[in-house]
Order: C-alpha cells, then structure tokens, then sequence
C-alpha cells in the first residue's frame, strides 16, 4: 500500500468518525429556555412586575396531531426570583424541564400562571386542566395573587433555537406572545358628603360594607386561558364587617381607608362575568345612628377579561351616589371618566 493510500484511509476515517460525533451531538435533547413578560404596566393584582411566581409551561399540539412533546409536556413548573416586568424562569425541579428531541420539528408552547399542580408534567391539573376558582375571600394581596389568573400562548421553538418567549414581539415584527390578564377587577372608592349629613369622615373606616349581584365561583381553563362562572349569585357578599368594642374588621376583599381623605378603597379580582342586575352596595357607617345607606344608580361594570373598574361612591343623608367611574384595560391602559349614572 503506498503512502498516499494510507493517508487516504487515514482522511476517510477520521471523516468518518467527525460525522458520527456530528450525529450524537445533534440528537441529543436540548432544554428549552423559558422568559415572559406580562403585557403593559399593570401585571399582576398587587404591582408592575413578576413576584417570585411560578408558572405552568405546556406543549401545544396542532389540531388533529398529537406529538410525543405535546403528551409528555402538559403542565411542567417554572418558577423566576425576578420581580421585574421581564423575567428567565428555571424548572421548579432540577432536569424536569422541557427538552426538545427532535431535531426537525417546531413547537408552539402555552402558559398560565399561578401555577397548580397536577400528578407529573404530563398530567393537566383540575378536571382536564379546568381549575375551581372561588373570589369570595381576598382579603391580602397574596390570596389576590392567588386568584389573579393570566395566561400566554403563541411563543414557538425548536431545539436549534430553544429559547420560549412568552413577550411582545409586536415591534419586531412578530407576535405578542405576553401574558393577559384573565380575570376581572374591580375598585369601589367610598368617601362621605360633608354637605349631606356627614361630618366626620372616620365613620366609614369601621362601617359595615355589603355588596350584592356577583358570582364568586367558577373555573379557568390552563389550556385555554378562559375564566368563566359556575355558581349562584351571590346577594350578601360582606367586604368589610366591624364588630367588637372597639371595633376590628373582618374583610372579604384588599380594604384600605386613607385616613387623610376619609376615603375607604375596596379591590377585589373578580371572574369575568355579564351581570344581570347591577351591584347593590350597603353601607352602615359606624356613627351610631344604626342606618343603612344603598347605591341609588347603577353599579353596573362590563367585568371583562382583562380590565379593571374603578367607581366612586358618595354617601349622603340620602343614599349613595356615583360621582364618577374609570375603566382601564390592565394591558392598553385606557381609560375614561365621567357620570356614572345610566
């Protein structure tokens, strides 16, 4: 054998063998890197940026196709320590992320946050990934939290480009994949009338409040991101109950009184629903004359998916009045005010 075919056979196997070291790099799996953001300023029911959340990471199969990913990837946790409006997440359990093992293929990834566990990663959490909600008790940002549905689809990968960005790419040019709020919010700002009988502003801070017409309990939906009722309306929803000498309250909802205005704040998440009636508030202010005041206009938000309602309420001599009302998409950020009557 000449040198020159020695250095051939040579060539030949070391290519070989480049190759084949090629092949094995190639099909190993590669674990997706997961970043969000929430859409717009307002992300989250108490702030403007993630909170040390956790998040449930799925695999979303086309219609009429089933993958191996999208059955083995229904519901795996993530969790960030960010509390920016952006934010890198990592598997809650070391190597149980999500990792691609096909070298060809492109997948579309949905999210939903706070995240509820389920059997494994492979397993949707509730009945079929519908979760029972229940909004009749909030009383701390952190049970809020715990109701503030939002939820992200669209973000694609595959293991060349691993990376799952559930963000605004609008800009880009590319889609918006960001987390939506799910849920509804609503704010009654209750202040008294100087001119109507009321003097002393501190009587609404231990007042007794009651607000009718809403549904509490329902589901929302992981694979979807749908919020939706499935109880009875509820006529005496107690937000705010003083008993005791001297008085403490019990609260249903976030309850704040600014002792500076006289003016008692309610925030409450809500699920998105059509009311059939409008709300009914009753307020028995704590000034020992035993009367109870109700809203004389309507009360009557839209509760969609997404916005918020603020309403201000006036207590006179002669029932509650509406002397204005803001709605504003968490998202978008509009807004308007006026009269509230209808």
């Amino acid at each position: 054998m000449t040198m020159n075919m020695r250095f051939f056979i040579i060539a030949a196997a070391t290519l070989l063998a480049a190759c084949t070291q090629e092949n094995e790099v190639q099909n190993n799996p590669v674990e997706a890197r997961i970043t969000a953001g929430v859409s717009g300023p307002k992300t989250r029911a108490v702030d403007n940026g993630w909170n040390a959340d956790r998040i449930g990471v799925m695999v979303v199969d086309a219609p009429g196709t089933t993958t191996t990913m999208g059955g083995k990837y229904k519901n795996v946790g993530y969790t960030t320590t960010s509390t920016g409006t952006n934010a890198d997440f990592t598997p809650m359990t070391a190597g149980g992320g999500i990792f691609f093992e096909d070298a060809f293929l492109e997948f579309t990834f949905a999210a939903y946050a706070p995240y509820a566990s389920g059997a494994n990663a492979s397993t949707l959490p509730g009945t079929d990934g519908k979760i029972t909600v229940n909004t009749s008790n909030q009383p701390t940002t952190t049970e809020q939290e715990k109701v503030d549905y939002i939820h992200a689809t669209g973000a694609k990968a595959d293991k060349d480009s691993p990376t799952v960005s559930f963000t605004d790419n609008t800009a880009a040019g590319g889609s918006d994949c960001s987390f939506k709020h799910k849920m509804a919010r609503l704010i009654l700002k209750v202040q008294v009338s100087n001119t109507d009988g009321f003097d002393d502003t501190a009587v609404l801070e231990f007042a007794d409040y009651k607000l009718g017409g809403l549904v509490h309990e329902g589901t929302f939906d992981v694979k979807t991101g749908t919020a939706a009722t499935a109880g009875s309306v509820v006529s005496d929803w107690m937000l705010r109950q003083c008993t005791g000498a001297p008085k403490t309250a019990t609260d249903k909802c976030v309850a704040t009184f600014d002792a500076a205005t006289g003016v008692m704040t309610f925030t409450m998440i809500l699920l998105p629903q059509t009311l059939a009636n409008a709300l009914v508030l009753e307020i028995s202010p704590d000034d020992e004359e035993y009367q109870s005041y109700s809203n004389k206009d309507m009360i009557k938000p839209a509760l969609e998916a997404g916005y918020s309602y603020t309403y201000t309420i006036t207590v006179k001599k002669t029932g509650l009045t509406l002397s204005g009302s803001t709605i504003e998409n968490w998202n978008d950020g509009g807004s308007h005010a006026g009269d509230a009557k209808m």
